[in-house]
């Protein structure tokens, strides 16, 4: 957090992280008792006796009160997600997603084993030696790859999917809202000041096209007749006391979508209609065929709801609340905006003419936004890279420890296979082919639940698109598994420079 105040408009506070942690250590906790008390029980029912016979694991039982305790800190676990969030549906979407991702691990990890055992059975396959062990080490009940898939899979899913909302939210600011958006949004142009607007654009060559609308402030008072000051809805009462941006269709660029209803036919003054934005329809219960009573500058103005819009994501745009029909608005406009469509270059000498013709109308230039939001960008990717690096610093303790549990079976196959005539640089082949194998597979497994997860959060919540994008997040899983695993590899065949004796008395 201290580095993140540097750059961050966040303050260093490290009292108010004593809640934070505690819930932290109480997850973790919990967590861990969750999946222990199950095995503890097993081996504290184990009796001396049986102890000194030798004990096959698989005949052990777990006590019933081993199963409860562990369901009370699951419970305990639910719990505490639920008190610690802010909105209930977080904790439920986390452990809905906990869930589905143990239930897929679950079915690949039993698919990969079937198809290994399938492809080592399989009487027009014979591979050599060096693949045939190394698949026999993959698909057997000891090998890390349930381990690797848990930790450092979750960790990578994580990674592809932060790499690709990165990846397309960069994209989106570098290309696509430049070619859509005005290079110059204005405000607070007078109604007399139009034309000397007009003549100051005509002035940029690259001058494409420009938009403006008027803008009239203005509150919703009442539904249907009912005043929203008086109402028992805490939604409508806060919503009374809002000042909205109002206009109408005439040269309007924010370019909505109509979600419910229609738009009335351009130019129709026949009855006074209103179309609102889905944000403050929706709060609100507001249904098509309403009528919508607005106060603006004093006045009651009342008309019928024909339509519910919603704004495109990541546009440069005035984030309207209500659209109204022709003639509506007229006795109240004094002002507009707009935006006009140019170069780069000619926005700031525009924004130069236009400060010295009419020095009260506000521009700005959407290039400055732009570099703004990347600088900003650019900070969340560097959170998100520490974020993930963390994690995959915690999952690569957690394979480590794998890999030590798993040297001495290695080291012990490694030294009955050299005594019986296998040589060291193949028993090394071996080994790097099947971490070359848990490294692709838990890699395959990251690339397709963060894709999924990416994809998701794009085009549901961000209405984003990351086609030609996915290859940057399946570089990032392929590189950091392959450099993870390849480490742990070094370190296994490391133990293979003893002698066969040394390692069949099990030493290290």
């Amino acid at each position: 957090m201290a580095l993140a105040a540097q750059s961050q408009p966040v303050a260093f506070a490290p009292q108010a992280l004593a809640m934070p942690l505690l819930a932290a250590v109480a997850f973790g906790v919990l967590t861990a008792l969750t999946f222990a008390l199950p095995a503890l029980g097993r081996a504290l029912a184990v009796s001396p006796a049986a102890l000194f016979r030798g004990t096959d694991a698989g005949v052990l039982r777990t006590p019933r009160a081993a199963w409860l305790l562990a369901a009370l800190a699951g419970a305990g676990v639910l719990g505490l997600a639920f008190a610690t969030l802010p909105e209930p549906r977080f904790a439920l979407a986390f452990l809905g997603v906990a869930v589905v991702l143990l239930l897929l691990l679950e079915a690949m990890l039993r698919g990969l084993r079937r198809g290994a055992a399938w492809l080592l059975a399989h009487p027009r396959w014979q591979p050599g030696f060096e693949l045939r062990v190394a698949l026999s080490g993959v698909r057997q009940p000891g090998s890390p790859l349930r381990v690797s898939l848990l930790s450092l899979g979750s960790a990578l899913t994580l990674l592809v999917a932060c790499t690709l909302v990165i990846a397309s939210l960069l994209r989106t600011i570098d290309e696509t809202v430049p070619r859509h958006a005005p290079a110059l949004v204005f405000h607070d142009v007078q109604n007399d000041q139009l034309a000397t607007l007009g003549a100051v654009l005509r002035t940029a060559p690259s001058l494409e096209r420009v938009r403006t609308a008027p803008l009239v402030l203005g509150r919703l008072a009442a539904v249907n007749g009912v005043p929203l000051r008086d109402s028992p809805d805490a939604e409508r009462r806060r919503e009374a006391r809002d000042e909205h941006k109002l206009s109408d269709r005439s040269g309007n660029m924010d370019d909505v979508v109509v979600t419910r209803g229609a738009w009335w036919p351009e130019g129709d003054r026949s009855r006074p209609r209103v179309a609102m934005e889905d944000r403050e329809a929706e709060p609100l219960g507001l249904a098509i065929g309403d009528t919508l009573r607005f106060t603006i500058q004093g006045t009651s103005v009342e008309v019928e709801l024909a339509a519910i819009y919603a704004q495109r994501r990541f546009q440069s745009r005035l984030w309207l609340e209500a659209i109204f029909s022709d003639g509506v608005l007229d006795p109240f406009v004094t002002r507009h905006v707009g935006g006009a469509w140019l170069s780069a270059e000619d926005a700031i000498d525009v924004q130069d003419r236009l400060a010295a013709a009419a020095p009260n109308v506000a521009s700005v230039r959407t290039q400055a936004v732009l570099d703004a939001a990347r600088t900003l960008m650019g900070r969340a990717g560097a959170g998100l890279a520490v974020i993930a690096g963390a994690l995959l610093a915690a999952s690569l303790l957690v394979l480590a420890g794998v890999i030590v549990a798993s040297r001495s079976r290695h080291a012990y196959e490694a030294g009955v296979m050299h005594t019986l005539g296998a040589r060291v640089s193949s028993l090394a082949r071996v080994l790097r082919l099947e971490y070359a194998l848990l490294a692709l597979l838990t890699a395959a497994f990251a690339i397709a639940a963060g894709t999924a997860l990416a994809v998701v959060l794009l085009e549901w919540r961000l209405e984003l698109d990351a086609a030609g994008l996915y290859w940057t997040g399946a570089l990032t899983a392929l590189v950091v598994s392959a450099l993870s695993l390849g480490a742990g590899a070094r370190v296994l065949l490391a133990q293979l420079r003893g002698s066969p004796a040394r390692l069949l008395r099990g030493g290290a």
